[in-house]
């Protein structure tokens, strides 16, 4: 399959650890899988993987919150 953002290179299936950053702090998001694009680094995700990465997200960017106050 071809990339749908740039057209010029090949989606790869890749499983891979997502850093993350919210407001200075970083945490990773494990084993995120998903289709990778070669030529411009963009990634395409299934509704449920997408829904996984959501929630970890906004479950750190709480924990930094409560941390704050």
């Amino acid at each position: 399959m071809q990339c749908p953002f740039c057209g010029d290179g090949p989606m790869v299936r890749e499983t891979r650890d997502m850093p993350y950053e919210y407001d200075g702090h970083e945490t990773v998001i494990p084993q995120v899988t998903g289709d990778h694009c070669t030529a411009c680094g963009e990634w395409l995700f299934s509704d449920k993987e997408s829904d996984r990465i959501a929630a970890a997200m906004l479950a750190f960017n709480r924990s930094i919150t409560a941390a704050r106050s």
